[in-house]
């Protein structure tokens, strides 16, 4: 499936890493910008407060070992360029996973934590502390590789590098000159009456997606 990774231009290293070793870096889940990332519950009845600490203990040593790189299932929304591509100013980069690749999990959005009984955890219930978020992120259409490894080794090559629109003209030059042999480049325009995102460009393929903004009225 076509998913897209954005990207601010100010850390540059990794968009050329992306395109070019063609990997997502994946980043500690305790450096999130969730402060709700890997929350859980424990509930064993009437065991005692002592076998509830020994199992939070191995939960929480579980935890630690994981990594995430968040993607998204949409390249046009408009929130999602203002917050992670450093307003407009950054890129989105297409990448293609199968489906059924086993450390891509899609969101989850719920008010309700993880809850751990006192069944030993598997693997798959560890993994499950970071498919949920609160459903004020919905808005992102997010998907994840959760993985062990710093890096995620992609099965084929990006296709795409979407220029945001307030990418400046030198920038935008500078990068078709490098990267223009290894990825098709394309440019994002504003529609600034729907508040939404399209591709201007040879492949104009993209369509907006979520809800436009809506006008405030005093």
């Amino acid at each position: 499936m076509k998913l897209y990774k954005y990207k601010s231009l100010a850390n540059l290293w990794h968009v050329l890493d992306l395109v070019l070793n063609q990997r997502l870096y994946c980043a500690h889940w305790s450096t999130l910008n969730d402060p709700l990332e890997g929350r859980y519950e424990i509930y064993l009845g009437n065991r005692s407060h002592r076998y509830e600490s020994i199992m939070a203990s191995r939960i929480e040593q579980a935890r630690d070992g994981y990594r995430i790189a968040s993607l998204s299932a949409t390249p046009t929304n408009f929130l999602l360029w203002s917050h992670y591509a450093e307003g407009h100013k950054g890129v989105a980069i297409e990448v293609d996973i199968p489906d059924d690749d086993p450390d891509l999990t899609k969101v989850v959005y719920s008010p309700f934590s993880s809850v751990f009984s006192e069944k030993e955890q598997t693997r798959d219930d560890m993994r499950h502390l970071f498919n949920g978020k609160g459903e004020e992120w919905a808005y992102e259409e997010e998907y994840r590789i959760i993985t062990d490894s710093e890096h995620f080794d992609l099965p084929s090559k990006p296709s795409r590098l979407l220029l945001g629109p307030m990418v400046p003209l030198e920038q935008a030059a500078l990068l078709r000159k490098a990267l223009s042999d290894h990825i098709e480049i394309v440019t994002m325009d504003l529609d600034r009456v729907q508040g939404t995102l399209v591709v201007v460009g040879p492949t104009p393929s993209l369509q907006p997606s979520g809800q436009p903004l809506q006008a405030v009225h005093g």
